[in-house]
């Protein structure tokens, strides 16, 4: 995910802030990507903005903020838990389709 001379340091889109989402910044952080976190809590994304000083953008979560940094991305990492309700579908198949392939595929990780 650093990416090392030559090759580009990877984009990593979390969309979930709180307890799997952090963690998730956090490894991707670690490792060197450029992460942004997409929540729809203001005080959550003001506490992960605080906690990551400038070492990972934190934005408030839009279907229109959703597309955009998808788009850009090399790795999305779904980290939303609406209690009692199976996972959201936070991607269009369309939006999906448009999104940047790797070698083998397209790959869509979701953390619970």
């Amino acid at each position: 995910l650093a990416g090392v001379p030559v090759v580009a340091t990877a984009n990593v889109l979390v969309i979930g802030g709180g307890v799997v989402g952090d963690n998730a910044a956090s490894m991707a952080v670690g490792m060197g990507a450029n992460v942004t976190i997409l929540d729809r809590s203001i005080p959550r994304l003001r506490q992960l903005d605080s906690e990551y000083e400038g070492r990972a953008s934190c934005v408030f979560s839009t279907d229109a903020a959703i597309e955009e940094y998808a788009l850009q991305a090399d790795l999305v990492i779904g980290a939303v838990l609406v209690h009692g309700a199976a996972a959201p579908k936070l991607l269009s198949s369309s939006l999906i389709k448009r999104m940047k392939k790797v070698q083998n595929g397209l790959t869509i990780l979701t953390l619970l």
